[in-house]
């Protein structure tokens, strides 16, 4: 196990997500079409992770215990995520100032918390409701 905490993972997680759109951001100026952009950028991916698996052994075997339905899962999930959601944020990054199209786009802890709560059975608090909402207040305010 990681010696860090789940919580220095996130923090970690956020710099390189809050980092990433000023390179992003950069690499569409010009007459960039935001899909080529995701073309490129899905291709240092692709190669980002190649590069990573040699220093995990441990993933080649443990691939084969996959389901399909794992399989599936994650594939929708990277269509999704990577392809359909990473274009709607570069065209809004194209026409958008980075300083309120990331806020926004990274309001996507809002209906992860609805979804988590209705289909997986995660419990409610009043706690995770007041952070929605001020969540969905900054997303307003932004606007």
């Amino acid at each position: 196990m990681s010696p860090l905490s789940a919580f220095t993972w996130a923090l970690l997680a956020a710099f390189c997500w809050g980092f990433a759109p000023a390179l992003e951001k950069v690499g569409l100026r010009g007459t960039v079409d935001p899909a080529i952009g995701v073309f490129i950028r899905s291709i240092g991916v692709v190669l980002g992770t190649l590069l990573f698996i040699p220093f995990l052994p441990r993933l080649s075997g443990r691939v084969a215990e996959l389901t399909p339905r794992n399989w599936i899962f994650l594939c929708l999930g990277g269509l999704v995520a990577s392809v359909i959601g990473q274009l709607c944020f570069y065209r809004a990054l194209k026409i958008g100032e980075v300083s309120r199209v990331v806020p926004i786009g990274a309001s996507y802890p809002v209906l992860a918390l609805l979804f988590g709560i209705l289909f997986f059975g995660e419990a409610f608090s009043w706690s995770k409701m007041a952070g929605i909402a001020f969540v969905v207040t900054g997303v307003f305010l932004l606007r």
